[in-house]
């Protein structure tokens, strides 16, 4: 007997280890359809995974992956403002204590985790977040899912988190353009037709020094984050003091003034100095010689902006004429520039002669959404902006709001794609129109990106 088996044990030690080794090929398998399931959206023999989101879109393959949303660990992350979970198994499937009497937090098993999938409904039976795709994945898919959430917080990808997304906007109902551009982040997954976007946190705050509180207190956490869009209007200077000595990267500041010298701003637009500039040398190449500033001694952002003026016009070799004369000098070659609100429907036609206007958009009153209904009878008009205001098919005028937030939302599309630093960023974004903003460019050099909207005078 003892013979007999000595004489068979090779061959059973044979066996066993053909059957583990089919096991961990078959477990291998498993995993990697796992993985190409949760990172690409590609199931068995290569389809298209498929799921509906918002109870009516469809989306297939890389659209609903899920490490777009939970992340490359599976710890979590977002689309847009949902917060994705954390979906490691680990997680998913450990006990809870109850948080609150009369109620108990529910983890997952193969059944209830296979329903969520496929219905939307937790394993306590509440209802997902319409956000969350409903998939068409078969049983063994799942079960390959499944496999490979058991092991995604593998070590290897600990270098690849994503950096914290921070947005920063006045209180909602505290401005309509900052409600306005609110509303556009918040819709990026309907204006991207599905794609794939990272998450923002947003932080709101009543005042810039509210602002710069909360700020300094989420920096603490999380030192290296990205502020995407802030709305810094007004309060440029504090704000750059505030970060200027960490390692945050400011992304499409909403600001009226151009950034300071040792910045660490990415994508900007032209802001007021800039377009004072444009309009100036707008103003010297078409050979006018003399410039008269308008401005409100009163209102501080005025006053700043015309000292400013003063130290280009000279830099230009221009001539400035005095402050004080309200009454436009008889000169061919006068120029003005407005630096406080002009309509010109409100100037006397008479008294202020064919000068050349010069505005930055910021104060130029009348509406431009009906720009040719518009009759303006003094003189010539340059409207500085910092993007072209019209679309190039429709000749529609494009507001701040939807030029920023469609740059902010491709800037989320971007890090959805992979994790975003200074080192990985494309060199310019691509907008709609052609519309492009660079990447980092000299503050002397953004003059040379405003777009300057002429107005001829009108024939009575």
């Amino acid at each position: 007997m003892i013979a007999a088996v000595r004489q068979f044990l090779p061959f059973l030690l044979l066996g066993l280890a053909l059957l583990y080794s089919l096991h961990a090929v078959e477990a291998a398998a498993e995993t990697n359809l796992g993985r190409s399931i949760y990172e690409k959206g590609i199931g068995r023999d290569g389809r298209d995974i498929s799921a509906v989101v918002h109870g009516s879109v469809r989306l297939n393959g890389a659209a609903i992956a899920c490490g777009g949303c939970h992340g490359k660990q599976g710890r979590g992350g977002g689309e847009a403002f949902i917060q994705a979970p954390d979906v490691r198994w680990l997680s998913l499937s450990k006990h809870y204590p109850a948080r609150r009497i009369g109620s108990a937090e529910v983890s997952y098993d193969d059944a209830s985790f296979t329903r969520a999938l496929r219905t939307g409904l937790t394993a306590a039976g509440r209802t997902l977040d319409p956000a969350m795709p409903r998939f068409d994945l078969a049983d063994d898919e799942i079960r390959s899912l499944i496999a490979y959430l058991e092991i995604v917080d593998d070590a290897e990808d600990a270098n690849q988190t994503q950096p914290v997304i921070l947005g920063l906007l006045p209180t909602p109902g505290q401005h309509p353009l900052t409600d306005a551009l609110d509303a556009k982040l918040r819709n990026c997954a309907v204006s991207r037709n599905g794609t794939l976007i990272a998450a923002i946190d947003m932080i709101y705050f009543d005042t810039p020094k509210d602002a710069i509180a909360k700020l300094n207190d989420r920096l603490s956490a999380f030192p290296a984050s990205v502020i995407l869009a802030p709305f810094l209007a007004g309060w440029e200077q504090a704000y750059h003091q505030a970060i200027r000595h960490t390692d945050a990267m400011t992304v499409l500041p909403f600001s009226l003034r151009d950034p300071f010298e040792e910045h660490q701003w990415q994508f900007p637009f032209p802001g007021l100095e800039s377009q004072i500039m444009a309009l100036l040398k707008s103003a010297q190449t078409s050979e006018y010689r003399h410039v008269q500033l308008r401005y409100d001694p009163d209102n501080s952002l005025s006053k700043q902006l015309a000292s400013i003026a003063r130290e280009m016009i000279f830099s230009l070799n221009l001539s400035l004429l005095p402050e004080r004369n309200e009454k436009m000098p008889e000169t061919e070659d006068l120029a003005t520039l407005w630096l406080k609100l002009v309509n010109p429907r409100q100037l006397d036609r008479s008294s202020s002669g064919d000068e050349l206007m010069l505005v930055p958009a910021i104060f130029f009153k009348p509406d431009r959404t009906n720009a040719g209904e518009q009759k303006i009878y003094n003189g010539e008009w340059r409207i500085a902006y910092s993007y072209p205001p019209r679309q190039n098919k429709k000749g529609a005028w494009r507001t701040p709001v939807e030029v920023w937030g469609e740059a902010a939302c491709e800037f989320l599309a971007l890090a959805a794609r992979q994790p975003v630093s200074r080192a990985n960023l494309p060199e310019v974004l691509q907008l709609r129109d052609g519309l492009t903003v660079q990447l980092s460019i000299a503050p002397e050099k953004l003059a040379d990106k405003v777009f300057i909207d002429k107005i001829p005078k009108a024939t009575r």
